[in-house]
């Protein structure tokens, strides 16, 4: 969605076009009812085809860019809602707890796997093990690895993690998951005017109604993971209260 001030500098500037057209599209119209004998800029029929099909664009654009940007408005009236900053504040917290609990089980499985990797070698150096079997197995246990810690993996230096990628990252997840929020309940109710019936459960859920101009909704978060092997997620249910 773009800016509001983008949309504003579109629909100003989409006005003023249409001014110019129209005033073009009389002094047209103004030469045709002469038969294009008092026709001081040389009008022709063409002009008169291609002006007006031109001021139907501009308008039918006029009315998309004016819908874009009471959509884009209400957003923007809608931010800084305090109860879903900290709510996403405290899934970052949760996700980088996660990330970093994870690190010493992902250096334990790192070793191991490494004693695996050199136990194969060895076995398939002394001749214990066919170089088909030594590859096909190896190339499993890299593809069982990886797909346990590949979520952890981007994010480590030299064996650590690196905080400020990770702080990063997690801060751009967190504004789009809030404007997805605010996105799908300006949808029902436009533009919000009291979030006072939101707030974060024990379980650091985000439960409870938003009112707007066009009016309220309830709003219900279903989380998992947390735990030793899943990150925690979420997913946030609007509905519209009748």
């Amino acid at each position: 969605m773009a800016t509001v001030e983008f949309l504003t500098k579109r629909v100003e500037g989409k006005k003023k076009e249409i001014e110019k057209l129209t005033k073009k599209l009389e002094r047209i119209n103004k030469a045709a009812a002469t038969g294009w004998t008092v026709n001081p800029y040389y009008y022709h029929e063409s002009d008169l085809k291609w002006t007006t099909r031109d001021l139907e664009q501009a308008k039918d654009q006029l009315t998309k860019y004016e819908a874009d940007l009471k959509v884009a408005t209400e957003k923007a009236n809608s931010r800084n809602i305090t109860v879903i900053i900290e709510f996403l504040e405290q899934w970052k917290a949760r996700v980088s707890q996660f990330y970093h609990d994870a690190l010493p089980r992902y250096k334990a499985a790192r070793e191991e796997y490494r004693a695996q990797e050199k136990e194969l070698e060895t076995k398939w150096r002394a001749d214990e093990l066919k170089q088909d079997d030594y590859f096909e197995v190896s190339r499993d246990l890299r593809r069982e690895f990886n797909a346990q810690w590949g979520f952890l993996r981007p994010y480590l230096y030299r064996g650590e993690i690196e905080e400020e990628k990770l702080a990063r990252n997690l801060k751009v997840e967190a504004a789009a998951k809030y404007d997805d929020i605010i996105e799908r309940t300006n949808k029902y109710i436009g533009e919000i005017t009291d979030a006072s019936g939101l707030e974060i459960g024990y379980k650091g859920d985000l439960n409870g109604i938003i009112t707007g101009k066009r009016g309220k909704v309830k709003v219900n978060t279903i989380g998992a993971g947390g735990y030793n092997i899943q990150c925690y997620h979420f997913r946030t249910l609007i509905h519209k209260v009748a």
